[in-house]
């Protein structure tokens, strides 16, 4: 009771002195404010990205047997670690593995698709087909009606069921029970809805939540054209595109799992491709690798990982920077209470008490930043979030602070109050009672010590921040390089529409005819100088590569053999810009019944031809089910089509005229424009729909918006680095501003006598400026060295400069010498002036 009563004595006496003190203490507030709120919004995003446990029974027990942080569908072959899986590998581990209680498959992107509900006009809705024990293996109960279950399930397109989440339930239906009976038209698929999800559950994908989940067996109807439910046994091709997660039995470990699940696996693999093993025999060397899917599955893991790492590490440097800040200001409050301390200390109090009231203060102040952080990190997540998403306003994360946050919140605020309230309050306690119950309080010889621990606070400010300004420094200019990259080819004017001819029902000789039909209209549109199309586009995502054999080049490992590869329309160089370097583009005359031709670029015949002429050769692709040889006509300029960062690929180019095994059903067109790209979409969609309006059109854009897409992360990363970058100068340099402020202060006395004495006020100036030199070259002394000994933790994220760029060291380092002497002028200024006979008074 003693205590209590002592501590709240501590805490009103506290209160009372920093409400003496508004400035101060909204200073303090506002700069912990500033570092918790970033700090805990940066958190939460890691947390919600990285970390939080799903909503459904025992997300412990789950495991993932495919990549989960990969998405989409890759069509071939694999070998090495699997990243998704076909149906009927799903399938197959389902029924043969021991180690789980229950397994559940889930397609691996969301789709988002056009549907009619109750035969109203269509509405864009996001949907994912999963497994019929999807809901029961993650351990969730409906919210009302029933889940289909795999006794729902009997074959393709046998089970025409839907459950909608309950936030599409709200904001669809109102929350409306007679969604119960809602009827959901999508392409040849007639579903009903028979159920609702419960509150804030998305899945097992994290920041792709779907509208509705439909059961597997309806995939032929929603992908007409598509086969995706069984592997054609007469191909050596497979459909991956399943992410697959495993319930794993009481006392069955993680690594029993896999073992078990790996077993099972080559048995499959075996089986599957038992005639292809002799001429492939690479095919047979494929496994599974578990990862805990307790978190669930995401892309956004591997896209945003290091980014927030990187940017949690900044912000404490930050925050680190705010307490430095307050710590100083802190211990100029307590020089000033110095005799205060001193007659406490003479009355009796002990010393564990005067640190004590110094922490309460200092934690009062932390706390109240904490709080108003917590305001700060409300608008912080969404920030983030927005910047984090390729699709402003479609990302679905489940941001709600948790219990993890909260502590996370209270613990930084507690440790804050305790770092920053720690040096005035053990200063404090260690004063000298009797010394300073005599001390007149003048000169600098009393108090150079204290001074001192001030300065070293600044330099070590100056030091994290000039950390900050470099690596700032660094992510910006690499975005610049990457915005500036030479892409081979003119990147404005110039529109990407994706059509998808499978879904409308074209297939074999139709699909050929159909692409130039479309061709030709487009390029009839006004304001159109040339169009093009391809299989895998410009950075759209979609990439192909195979085994080849190059006529008279021997490869020295097994990777020589790969190359990169794309089908392209005719006139395809030439309608991007991509100019041709020797020989001839694809023609309209490179058909079925012309000889197989392709063109390759310029790292592609460097590699296999080392200067020679290409022109003539032949390249044969060595897939086993499209096995066939071209002839190389042209060579084409290096162009970046599918990534901005990585080194050019060797790539060959074939006539999308010319099968391959089979026709593309999907194609991505290319319209070069004379004006404004925005103003050709809606006609272009128009003159699609025109010709056959059961086409789906996909991802119609500009070509710089693509791009900026692609440059959203390390846009965010330099955004933010550069933002958290300026906070830190702020803070340092007021810190800076503060120290010197208070030297001069205490100096008043022998600026006095140095003025009476006939110094000039230049010469007075020219002392604290080289204090203030000082200070800044220490911090640079340490901070440069520093940050270069930190730069191979993110090097591999830069592109276009070393850590050492000249440029960004010389700007980092020339901004926090000009902003700090401009900090250490005030003060020296307000210096020169001080009266000498007031100075000579001064007590």
């Amino acid at each position: 009771m003693h205590t209590l009563a002592e501590l709240r004595h501590d805490l009103i006496y506290g209160a009372r002195l920093l409400a003496k003190s508004p400035g101060f203490a909204a200073v303090a507030v506002l700069s912990l404010a500033l570092g918790i709120g970033a700090n805990t919004a940066i958190f939460t995003l890691i947390n919600t990205v990285l970390l939080k446990l799903l909503p459904v029974h025992d997300p412990q027990a789950l495991v993932s047997l495919t990549d989960p942080n990969t998405a989409g569908v890759s069509i071939g072959t694999s070998d090495g670690t699997r990243e998704m899986l076909s149906t009927r590998e799903f399938e197959s581990l389902r029924d043969r593995t021991q180690v789980f209680s229950g397994v559940l498959a889930a397609q691996s992107e969301l789709d988002k698709y056009p549907a009619s509900i109750n035969g109203q006009p269509p509405e864009d809705i996001r949907t994912r087909l999963v497994s019929g024990g999807y809901f029961s293996v993650l351990g969730t109960t409906p919210f009302a009606g029933r889940f289909f279950t795999a006794a729902d399930e009997h074959g393709p397109a046998t089970a025409p069921f839907a459950v909608i989440s309950y936030e599409f339930w709200l904001r669809r239906f109102g929350g409306a029970p007679s969604a119960l009976q809602a009827r959901i038209h999508l392409f040849k698929a007639d579903l009903s809805v028979i159920g609702v999800a419960p509150p804030h559950f998305f899945g097992e994908h994290v920041g792709a939540a779907p509208d509705i989940w439909i059961p597997l067996d309806m995939q032929p109807l929603l992908m007409p054209g598509r086969m995706w439910l069984a592997d054609d046994p007469a191909r050596i091709e497979k459909v991956m595109w399943l992410h697959v997660i495993g319930r794993r039995k009481p006392g069955v470990s993680e690594k029993q799992a896999e073992a078990n699940v790996n077993v099972v696996f080559k048995q499959i693999v075996a089986e599957e491709f038992a005639k292809y093993a002799s001429s492939q025999p690479s095919i047979l060397k494929q496994d599974l690798k578990l990862h805990f899917a307790g978190n669930g599955v995401s892309t956004l893991r591997g896209d945003y990982a290091d980014p927030l790492y990187f940017l949690m590490a900044v912000v404490g440097l930050v925050l680190l920077i705010a307490c430095a800040n307050l710590a100083n200001l802190l211990l100029a409050r307590a020089t000033a209470r110095q005799k205060e301390m001193s007659v406490r200390l003479a009355l009796g109090a002990g010393r564990a008490r005067i640190i004590r009231q110094f922490l309460t203060e200092s934690l009062m102040l932390s706390i109240a930043g904490g709080v108003l952080g917590s305001l700060f990190a409300v608008y912080g997540v969404g920030l983030l979030t927005r910047l984090v998403s390729n699709h402003p306003g479609e990302m679905m994360l489940d941001i709600r602070p948790d219990l993890r946050v909260l502590l996370f919140t209270i613990g930084i605020s507690l440790l804050t109050g305790f770092v920053f309230g720690l040096a005035p309050a053990w200063r404090s306690a260690g004063i000298n009672v009797s010394g300073t119950l005599k001390e007149a309080g003048r000169g600098l010889t009393a108090n150079s010590r204290k001074v001192s621990l001030g300065k070293l606070l600044v330099v070590a400010q100056i030091v994290m921040s000039v950390m900050l300004l470099i690596g700032a420094g660094w992510f910006v200019r690499t975005l610049r390089n990457l915005e500036n990259v030479d892409l081979g080819y003119q990147r404005d004017k110039l529109v990407l529409m994706h059509l998808d001819f499978l879904t409308a029902g074209y297939s074999g000789e139709r699909l050929p005819i159909a692409y130039n039909e479309v061709r030709e209209r487009l390029a009839r549109i006004p304001g159109v100088r040339a169009v093009a199309y391809s299989t895998n586009g410009l950075f759209s995502g979609s990439e192909s590569s195979d085994e080849i054999t190059v006529e008279g080049y021997k490869p020295t490992k097994p990777a020589d053999k790969e190359a990169r590869f794309d089908r392209v329309g005719p006139d395809y160089f030439k309608s991007i810009g991509i100019p041709i370097l020797l020989g001839r583009d694809i023609s309209a005359h490179d058909t079925n019944a012309a000889e197989s031709v392709c063109v390759v670029n310029e790292a592609f015949a460097k590699f296999y031809f080392n200067g020679q002429n290409p022109i003539g050769r032949h390249i044969t692709d060595e897939f086993p089910d499209t096995k066939k040889t071209f002839t190389i006509v042209g060579v084409t300029r290096n162009a970046r089509d599918h990534s901005l960062r990585r080194d050019i690929d060797r790539r060959f180019y074939l006539s999308a005229l010319q099968p391959l095994g089979q026709y593309a059903a999907f194609m991505n067109y290319e319209i070069r424009t004379l004006g404004d790209p925005a103003s050709i979409i809606q006609p272009a969609r128009r003159e699609v729909l025109a010709f056959d309006p059961a086409i789906p059109i996909y991802n119609a854009k500009p070509f710089v918006t693509m791009l900026d897409e692609a440059l959203r992360q390390s846009s965010m990363v330099a955004e933010l680095a550069a933002a958290f970058g300026g906070l830190a100068l702020l803070l340092a340099c007021i810190g800076l501003y503060g120290v010197l402020s208070y030297a001069v202060a205490q100096r008043t006395n022998e600026i006095g006598i140095r003025m009476a004495l006939g110094a000039e006020r230049t010469t007075v100036v020219r002392m604290i400026l080289r204090e203030t030199a000082l200070l800044i070259l220490v911090g640079l002394a340490v901070g440069v060295p520093a940050s270069l000994a930190c730069a191979r933790l993110i090097q591999s994220k830069l592109f276009g400069l070393k850590p050492a760029d000249p440029l960004t060291l010389a700007t980092a380092l020339a901004i926090m010498i000009a902003v700090a002497i401009a900090s250490g002028y005030l003060p020296a200024r307000r210096a020169s002036r001080v009266d000498p006979l007031v100075a000579l008074r001064y007590e």
